[in-house]
């Protein structure tokens, strides 16, 4: 059979050869479309290319077979896409007539003594060239994918700048997203206005999170994992029920990690020294480093980092300075294999652990960044993931199958003292989250620019809350909760092209879930439930118009849902179990992108959406400082949001983006009619970001300027009074700079440029927020100082 194969492709390749040879020169322009070429032996990858795009290419260069590409995948004109599969081959080509092309020996460059011209900034946040969109699970690019969505692809050495920044890092970037300011590894993330509450609970998030293409998080809050070795950002905004099912009603964010490379070792190491004004020191150091096992098929990636953010808050009560200290440890590793040019196998390990010494709010009328409390509040977040992803590339076709499993454990200790007691109180809760998830897809495309997904999915993830309170190191058991939660979906999407410039696209999701909830405490509610399944089909519909090359108008409806649940009700004396409904979000969205053709200076994007949100889910905690989960009613949010990304020089560039929100809980449930604000909370009513970066290689260094401006407007922690308290209304003002050297470069960088002292969240400890004196503080002003290098 390889040898029929070898024989074909050689008399294939001689007979493009011939009428190559035969034909005379006449070529036309090609008009863009959707390729999918797998990596591996140029000369294989060059005859699947030559069968997608309908042309003849002459291959009869024996040579061909030694070389290896990476592929290529995505939307591309047909000399766009022989360009990006021959560089670096030593291979030119051209065209002999429309459909027939020869390829072409080069001659190697001559060595230059003028300056190298600057690599090109990564594309703006949702803007520039047609990126394709992993995320989308139709390898659709910017051009095509008809709904809001964020791309941010930093280079390397800004990670390094970054200093081990998780989710911090996207959300200084794109204004869209927004979270509760908790501490490092405790917060809830929020995309486009969709946030339930402001405090920590069990219910599940109403975003979901990926690393690859495996779920990170079902029912706990952000891993806030280090962004080192990441290759880039996609930001989905919901819901996405289609493709990714229950807990998407916002959206999802997937970290993409830079791949394995099977063609050459490589080590990466980072440093950094941060000086916090008022506050201690901190430090941060990467090391990441690729083994080449066998070469174009085994290799090995992996990083390990450690990050320590030194505290910048006093506790007067107790006479200790900088409490809050953070220290993050973590260590990455994937094996990639790649058998042939179809097949690719991706094994990968993640373990991440995250300590906080203490919280990080401050009182109202004690002295700047103080407080007091009786005892510590520590925080620990520690996440193991293992995932296997297998992928088979039949170019037109796809198959994607991808499993992973995750254990999160979470730990909070607060400070339960009552006002006035002579002894202190403590209260813990302690969360186990087991999650096993798998998916299995195939996506195509046909007719063009028609394309077609359908797959299924399962999800198995167990959570389990034990809360205790009373003496310090030893509090007595409150409650043990338990939620096991089963979803079996089978999923699908096609994408029909009516006209050359106009798809329509539909698609459908149906689910299965089942939950089996346990209880110890004091007693349950006579209608307590241990089993509960539900059904659930949620569909999608879009329309895409490209009205010329580079611009897409689109509308869009998508629906989202989350199963709901088993909850602890009460007083610390009298705790009780009862179930909590599901609640459902509907979207209309309409938006256009422009600046997507190549070359483009100017790009942006401008969306409104409308989402009606029925029962909605909802953490609170009561006044006793005991939290609970409730269906607080039905709202509406609506949404205005853009982007724009402007190339004033190649080494000179500016960014704008920003948003208009307005949330209304138009209907509240009976026990919340007496809310004093129905704007759904921790969401800014605007929002906004400001950017700029001078990047430019001369002929001693390559230098790199930068800075941003960042606006968040005012929100309220909750709904209703004692909590219903305003936060926000805050600027934040960054800039740096980088000198490179070849392989290794040294940085320089300032947050907090003002030293604001603004309440971003008016929350840190459930059982004295009601008092209305908590705010979380900015960290103060603060430079680091950097240093990176490449082998």
């Amino acid at each position: 059979m390889v040898g029929r194969l070898r024989g074909r492709r050689w008399a294939r390749a001689s007979l493009a050869t011939a009428v190559a040879l035969a034909l005379p020169v006449s070529v036309q322009a090609r008009p863009a479309q959707q390729f999918s070429v797998p990596a591996g032996r140029l000369s294989d990858a060059l005859i699947v290319l030559s069968e997608q795009a309908g042309i003849s290419i002459a291959i009869g260069d024996s040579r061909l077979d030694t070389l290896r590409t990476r592929g290529i995948r995505g939307r591309y004109d047909t000399e766009q896409a022989l360009a990006v599969l021959l560089a670096g081959s030593g291979y030119g080509f051209v065209f002999v007539d429309a459909r027939t092309v020869k390829l072409v020996r080069q001659a190697p460059a001559p060595r230059k003594s003028t300056p190298r011209p600057p690599r090109p900034s990564p594309p703006a946040e949702g803007s520039g060239p047609d990126i394709v969109v992993t995320a989308t699970k139709q390898r659709l690019g910017l051009l095509d994918y008809p709904a809001s969505i964020s791309v941010v692809a930093p280079e390397r050495t800004e990670l390094a700048r970054a200093g081990g920044k998780g989710t911090g890092f996207i959300l200084g970037k794109l204004p869209q997203l927004s979270s509760t300011n908790l501490g490092p590894g405790r917060n809830k993330v929020f995309i486009r206005g969709i946030a339930d509450s402001s405090f920590n609970g069990s219910s599940q998030a109403t975003i979901s999170q990926y690393l690859g293409e495996t779920r990170l998080i079902y029912s706990a809050p952000d891993p806030d994992l280090a962004l080192y070795d990441i290759a880039r950002v996609e930001v989905l905004e919901g819901p996405q029920g289609t493709l990714y099912g229950a807990g998407t009603l916002g959206g999802i964010i997937r970290l993409v990690p830079n791949a394995p490379d099977l063609q050459s070792d490589t080590f990466d190491v980072s440093a950094g020294v941060r000086l916090t004004q008022d506050g201690a020191p901190g430090g941060d150091g990467a090391v990441t480093g690729n083994l080449v096992l066998a070469r174009g098929k085994l290799a090995l990636r992996a990083v390990a980092y450690e990050t320590v953010d030194g505290g910048y808050i006093d506790d007067v009560e107790r006479g200790l300075r900088d409490i809050n200290r953070n220290k993050t440890t973590g260590f990455r590793a994937g094996l990639r294999w790649q058998p042939d040019v179809a097949w690719t196998v991706d094994l990968s390990v993640l373990s991440q652990d995250i300590a906080s010494r203490d919280g990080q709010y401050t009182l109202r009328g004690e002295p700047d960044l103080t407080r007091r409390s009786a005892i510590a509040q520590p925080f620990d977040n520690d996440y193991r993931l293992a995932d296997l992803t297998v992928r088979r590339d039949w170019g037109a076709v796809q198959l994607v199958s991808s499993t992973g499993y995750a254990d999160h454990t979470i730990d909070s200790t607060f400070d339960a003292t009552p006002g006035g007691a002579a002894l202190p109180t403590e209260f813990t809760e302690e969360i186990t989250v087991h999650l096993l998830s798998h998916e299995t897809r195939l996506s195509g495309s046909w007719g063009g620019s028609g394309t077609w997904l359908a797959g299924f999915g399962v999800v198995h993830n167990d959570d389990r809350v034990v809360r205790s309170m009373g003496t310090p190191g030893s509090p007595d058991l409150l409650t043990s909760l338990s939620n096991t939660t089963l979803d079996l979906a089978g999923f699908g999407e096609v994408g029909v092209p009516i006209t050359k410039t106009l798809v329509l696209t539909a698609g459908g999701r149906l689910s299965y879930v089942r939950q089996t909830s346990q209880f110890i405490g004091q007693m349950a509610s006579e209608d307590f439930e241990p089993v509960r399944t539900q059904k659930r089909f949620l569909p999608s519909a879009a329309i895409s118009w490209t009205a010329r090359p580079g611009l897409l108008v689109y509308g869009r409806f998508q629906q989202g849902y989350r199963p709901g649940g088993l909850q602890v009700t009460g007083s610390s004396n009298s705790q009780s179990a009862e179930r909590f409904g599901a609640d459902r979000i509907r979207t209309v969205e309409a938006g256009v992108r422009f600046g997507m053709e190549k070359d483009a200076r100017l790009s942006g994007s401008l969306a409104f959406s409308l989402a009606q949100w029925r029962d909605v889910q909802a953490d609170l905690v009561g006044l006793d400082g005991l939290p609970y989960i409730a269906n607080i009613g039905s709202g509406r949010v609506k949404n205005v949001a853009f982007s724009l990304a402007w190339r004033a020089q190649d080494h000179l560039s500016f960014e704008a983006a920003g948003f208009l929100n307005s949330s209304d809980l138009s209907k509240p449930a009976a026990a919340f009619a007496d809310a004093t604000d129905r704007d759904l909370p921790n969401i800014a009513d605007e929002g906004w970001r400001m950017a700029t970066k001078y990047d430019r290689e001369l002929s001693w260094a390559r230098i790199t300027l930068d800075a941003a401006v960042r606006y968040v407007g005012h929100s309220k922690l909750a709904i209703r009074a004692p909590f219903a308290l305003g936060q926000g209304r805050y600027y934040d003002v960054s800039t740096g700079a980088r000198l490179g050297f070849g392989k290794w470069g040294l940085a320089l960088d300032l947050d907090n440029l003002l030293n604001t002292r603004a309440n971003t969240f008016a929350f840190g400890n459930p059982f004295s927020v009601a008092d209305g004196l908590q705010q979380t503080p900015m960290r103060p002003r603060s430079i680091r100082i950097g240093f990176d290098a490449s082998f």
